[in-house]
């Protein structure tokens, strides 16, 4: 009997390292995820969230007359498994804001010029702007990044007539959080309900 105490006392232990450390290996433990927090600065995953919403909700304010939102969920690009095969910690954060209300060709214009300054304004710069057409038929988009790696982009579309517009917020470097945990985006962001943007008429905006 105690013969077989000393065999299987020391089979346990070897058995529940080797568990350990593969759940380790898995749960960003391992060397490389180690290299990763060491090395990269990753940026923690709560602190890149309210970044993303306050720059969306700045955004949203910066825009006069007020229009309607539709807000989304954030998304969450992993990057690429290390070539060990362990899970790499590093991520980018997305999260997107439609505008419900309908934009007209001739108030486009305005809006990118109300956002572009906006945006300056909250030391994003400088804006890289595309107007309606310019490089393809119906679009139009604005660019910036900030010093802190945040990246702002909006995107307009034509049907002819009106533009749906979107804009978006993404930060890259940080730590990696599956999607689900962010939760949904704040009230405010998510704005009215709607199935789709540009499918409200504004006085001001659609005319």
């Amino acid at each position: 009997m105690r013969f077989r105490w000393k065999v299987v006392v020391p089979l346990v232990v070897v058995v529940s390292v080797l568990i350990t450390g593969v759940g380790l290996f898995y749960n960003g433990y391992g060397p490389m995820a180690l290299r990763d927090k060491r090395v990269l600065h990753l940026k923690d995953p709560a602190v890149a969230k309210d970044r993303i919403d306050e720059l969306l909700r700045a955004t949203m304010a910066g825009i006069s007359p007020q229009v309607a939102f539709l807000g989304g969920d954030y998304q969450v690009t992993r990057e690429e498994d290390h070539w060990d095969g362990e899970p790499s910690l590093k991520s980018r954060l997305f999260g997107a804001v439609a505008i419900r209300t309908r934009i007209s060709q001739v108030k486009l214009p305005r809006l990118l010029d109300q956002i572009s300054r906006n945006w300056e304004g909250l030391g994003c710069g400088p804006v890289d702007r595309t107007e309606t057409g310019q490089y393809s038929p119906g679009l139009a988009s604005l660019s910036c990044a900030t010093f802190d790696d945040l990246f702002v982009g909006l995107s307009a579309s034509s049907d002819g007539s009106y533009n749906s517009v979107s804009f978006s917020a993404e930060l890259d470097f940080v730590r990696y959080r599956p999607a689900h945990e962010y939760g949904p985006m704040p009230s405010l962001l998510r704005g009215s309900t709607g199935e789709r943007g540009g499918d409200l008429d504004d006085p001001y905006w659609s005319h």
